[in-house]
């Protein structure tokens, strides 16, 4: 059913306007999905709480917002302007939902497969970049270590297309225990005088440990790595971000179990 709600003082509202903030989706345990593609791939899939729909949505939207409906989710159709109150974007397409923010236990992530840990990579687009890439690549999860971004923030859910809300993600305070807990893993840091990952013989599953591309791997993370790959590149290019790193090493390991 899509109600029809004109009230900013709207508790429904008033909760997906906190979530485009990190402290309201920690308090909340909740976060927020904008866009009928990403809402769209969810439908029948994942526990949906509400829909907001704006009264100006495109088509598109519009009908992704009936598929809600008739899966028994609520839709609440909104003016515009109050539209506005909870969009991350001045370019939405008029569709964004809310629902609770998943959990896994970790040996879900470590299943076998290449995982990717993210250690201090603190920009939004860089994050959900590299999310995007590990559910492309097959890797069984993805590791927010602390300082990184936050893993459901509106931001990342954009640059990972969503896909945030499909592959498992998890976060995790430091790698000391992950690496005590999966010790048939080989942790790997991406770093410039690494060995070439093309020449890298791998012979157990590889968690892939990504830094920021200003400081990369922190010290106390590098303690409980088990080796060091890099990306072959020509002279005077000091590097590449941590999205695009992530991505090219993730589809190099990729290829390499084919």
């Amino acid at each position: 059913m899509i109600r029809d709600v004109t009230s900013r003082t709207n508790p429904s509202l008033k909760l997906a306007a906190s979530l485009l903030s990190t402290s309201g989706c920690r308090k909340a345990g909740k976060y927020i999905i904008e866009g009928p593609r990403f809402i769209g791939d969810l439908v029948g899939t994942a526990d949906i709480d509400f829909a907001v729909l704006s009264e100006t949505a495109s088509d598109n939207s519009s009908s992704t917002a009936g598929l809600l409906s008739e899966a028994g989710v609520a839709v609440l159709r909104v003016p515009e302007k109050l539209f506005t109150t909870i969009a991350s974007t001045g370019h939405s397409q008029g569709l964004a939902a809310v629902r609770s923010i998943p959990t896994f236990p970790a040996d879900m992530v470590f299943d076998g497969r290449t995982v990717l840990i993210l250690d201090g990579v603190g920009d939004p687009g860089n994050a959900g970049t590299a999310v995007r890439s590990a559910a492309a690549f097959d890797c069984g999860g993805v590791v927010f270590l602390r300082g990184s971004a936050y893993p459901w923030s509106p931001k990342v859910s954009r640059s990972s297309a969503g896909l945030n809300s499909v592959i498992p993600v998890i976060m995790a305070e430091s790698l000391e225990e992950l690496a005590s807990s999966f010790p048939d893993y080989l942790f790997l840091e991406a770093a410039a005088d690494g060995d070439d990952i093309g020449t890298h013989e791998i012979e157990s599953p590889v968690a892939l440990v990504i830094g920021s591309e200003a400081a990369g791997v922190k010290e106390g993370t590098r303690r409980f790595t088990g080796g060091k790959v890099s990306i072959p590149m020509v002279p005077g290019v000091e590097s590449l971000n941590a999205g695009v790193s992530a991505s090219i090493l993730l589809y190099c390991l990729f290829r390499m179990k084919l």
